[in-house]
């Protein structure tokens, strides 16, 4: 509060000084307590949000996952135990920040353990810690101060924060700046309120997938009311690669709670033009489209793209004009040593608009709309291996989604094209490599079996999913399911 005060005092009192994307850092009033929108009963002990420079200096009320900048987790003592307890609650907290906010690329934490304070960065794939800050000396304390004022001066990106998605109060939505095909640095606006994925997990590739549309609204939002959605949005992180690369071996699955096992981690030099890797979803789309065009009777059954690209970031605050960078890891941690770099892959951060908007596998009504949808998935799965010489992967209860056409009647669509590979280009689709979703991975590939991996374990794992339906049902919610 002290500091917060000093720099409201000196910014206003500085009739030059920017005010325009500088905040205050404040506390929320309660500690030790449970967000207002958490759906479980972990308490955070201490929350701090962003408030505008001209902000009373007082405490916040109603903490929130949606509304949290950081988040601090206390200890009496500083014991190993107290640490790694802390460390514990601050990995399970900030994962919620991911899945609530769908404007944040990264988080920041503390860990208060005694007077041994350390700030805490949350990446994609690894969490990096700041030096001891020691409240009992002038050095701590003077680093700690240096921190909240870094954090209310710098620009909103570096505070985790996506300057490509903003909450517009005019119209009471999202506004996301979605790359355009043949430009990725210029953009298209889309207007959205509503979101089917959320960020689950607090490693990987982030993914969310928002539903939105082109045109813009002309009244304000209702709270409440959703929009008339026409496209998915999918927005993530994936591990980069240039083409060069392409015979290492990585695995990519989002599921995976530590950095790729496969991956040698190589970072490009500063000031690289990323390419269209082999592995690169929105690459693999369009070859998927050009292979099928023509065949009327796939249509619906797969993705296609409107707009797309490597997402960049505006940087106009920092350089007072019209800039904007490649938003990758090396915008989150800045430029670590070579060291580091073999533990931190290099990520890239990739937004998409997709038609058609489908619906989980589970919204079938009748076990022959369940037959319909998985023969159309599948039947596009073969023609895309065959003319497209693509393999999927990883097919799963979640990939493969009901698709209504406005007569009512049902298509099934093959999603998800993360982990597929294109087999005419990478050698390294002969050798063995552990990607897919867990409950529905074939043997050999769950096993790591050291043989080839073929379309057959993809329909292997369809088996599964018939199991899985078969087991959980159709239609409804099965708490199970998700535990």
């Amino acid at each position: 509060m002290y500091v917060a005060q000093e720099i409201q005092n000196r910014m206003l009192a500085d009739a030059a000084a920017a005010l325009d994307g500088r905040r205050l850092i404040l506390p929320f009033k309660k500690t030790d307590t449970r967000p207002i929108n958490s759906d479980s009963a972990e308490r955070v002990d201490i929350g701090l949000c962003c408030m505008g420079m001209d902000s009373s200096i007082a405490m916040q009320d109603d903490m929130g996952y949606n509304s949290l900048f950081a988040l601090i987790e206390a200890k009496r003592g500083r014991t190993e135990a107290d640490f790694a307890s802390a460390y514990a609650q601050l990995f399970t907290y900030s994962e919620k920040i991911y899945f609530y906010q769908i404007d944040r690329r990264f988080v920041w934490g503390i860990v208060c353990c005694g007077t041994i304070v350390n700030a805490c960065l949350f990446s994609n794939y690894n969490v990096h810690a700041s030096p001891d800050m020691d409240m009992s000396e002038p050095a701590g304390r003077r680093e700690f101060v240096r921190l909240l004022v870094g954090w209310s001066l710098c620009e909103r990106n570096r505070l985790g924060y996506d300057q490509t998605i903003t909450f517009s109060q005019e119209l009471g939505c999202y506004e996301v700046m979605v790359p355009q095909k043949d430009n990725p640095r210029k953009h298209t606006t889309y207007y959205c309120n509503d979101s089917v994925v959320a960020a689950q997990r607090e490693f990987g590739r982030h993914c969310r997938c928002l539903l939105a549309t082109k045109e813009k609204p002309t009244v304000r939002v209702p709270d409440g009311e959703k929009l008339k959605h026409t496209v998915v949005i999918k927005d993530s992180w994936t591990v980069y690669s240039h083409p060069s690369d392409n015979n290492d071996q990585r695995d990519d699955d989002d599921d995976a709670e530590t950095a790729p096992r496969h991956m040698l981690f190589k970072w490009p030099e500063d000031g690289f033009v990323p390419v269209e890797d082999a592995r690169n979803e929105v690459r693999l789309l369009k070859k998927i489209k050009d292979g099928l065009s023509g065949m009327e009777e796939l249509d619906k059954t797969y993705p296609e793209i409107e707009d797309g690209g490597w997402v960049y970031q505006p940087l106009a605050l920092e350089t007072g004009n019209n800039v904007s960078v490649i938003d990758s890891t090396r915008e989150i941690v800045g430029g670590p040593d070579e060291e580091t770099r073999k533990d931190v892959p290099f990520c890239l951060h990739m937004r998409y608009a997709m038609t058609p908007i489908g619906e989980q596998l589970r919204k079938v009504e009748s076990v022959k709309e369940l037959i319909v949808v998985l023969y159309d998935a599948m039947k596009c799965h073969f023609e895309i291996h065959k003319r497209c010489n693509i393999l999927h992967r990883d097919l799963s209860d979640n990939n493969i989604l009901v698709v209504r056409e406005p007569d009512k009647t049902v298509r099934g669509m093959l999603i998800d094209f993360d982990c597929a590979i294109d087999k005419s280009v990478e050698r390294s689709a002969l050798r063995p490599e552990r990607t897919g979703t867990q409950p529905f991975m074939s043997i050999a590939n769950l096993e790591g079996m050291d043989i080839e991996r073929t379309v057959l374990d993809d329909w292997e794992s369809l088996l599964y999913i018939v199991c899985w339906v078969g087991t959980y049902g159709i239609n409804e919610h099965n708490p199970e399911v998700d535990r």
